[in-house]
């Protein structure tokens, strides 16, 4: 079974202070838009220090930076055979599930699939993982507090999958005026 860790944890400065999981977008909570499009009944774990209304941990001491908030996503979902990693900025990078499970599943001895994007940017708040490598990454580093994304990603064995757009992260409000609807969601309301 896979499961999902939704980083929705952050300070969220450049989005002006607002909890970036309570922004919303055609009149949906970013955190709703992500997880209305993860595979009907995959486990989801959302880290965030904000009460959500849904499954959540924090890492701990909070805002300890994003690996910190994997750590404790993956040990709430370590009963998941595999566990895709998503920001909550990047409302529609579940869309990216499919390629992603391909790649992997095409790469047996990969412990990742992460996505590129066309910027050429790796997005690793964008992948799937098998949880024992995911483990082996975390176990490696001296501590997960404070540490990069990308330092995690260094220790792994991966595979890249070209982007589609869907990774597109909104870090601004400006930015997030530019989020297209989702075909499912046209029912609601820009805001």
């Amino acid at each position: 079974m896979d499961g999902a860790i939704i980083l929705a944890g952050g300070q969220s400065r450049r989005m002006g202070g607002a909890d970036k999981a309570q922004v919303r977008a055609f009149g949906l909570r970013l955190v709703d838009r992500l997880r209305r499009q993860l595979p009907y009944g995959m486990p989801s774990i959302v880290i965030s220090p904000h009460y959500l209304g849904m499954p959540q941990v924090c890492e701990s001491p909070l805002f300890g930076g994003p690996v910190a908030g994997i750590e404790a996503g993956a040990r709430a979902l370590s009963h998941c055979d595999r566990l895709a990693l998503f920001a909550v900025d990047a409302p529609d990078s579940p869309q990216m599930l499919p390629r992603l499970d391909e790649a992997l599943n095409a790469a047996p001895t990969a412990g990742a699939a992460i996505t590129r994007a066309a910027d050429g940017y790796l997005q690793p708040l964008c992948s799937l993982w098998h949880t024992d490598a995911l483990f082996g990454c975390l176990g490696a580093l001296e501590s997960t507090r404070n540490v990069s994304v990308r330092r995690l990603v260094r220790g792994a064995d991966f595979v890249e999958v070209a982007g589609t757009g869907a990774e597109r992260d909104y870090d601004t409000p400006a930015e997030l005026q530019d989020i297209p609807p989702h075909p499912s969601l046209r029912a609601h309301r820009h805001g």
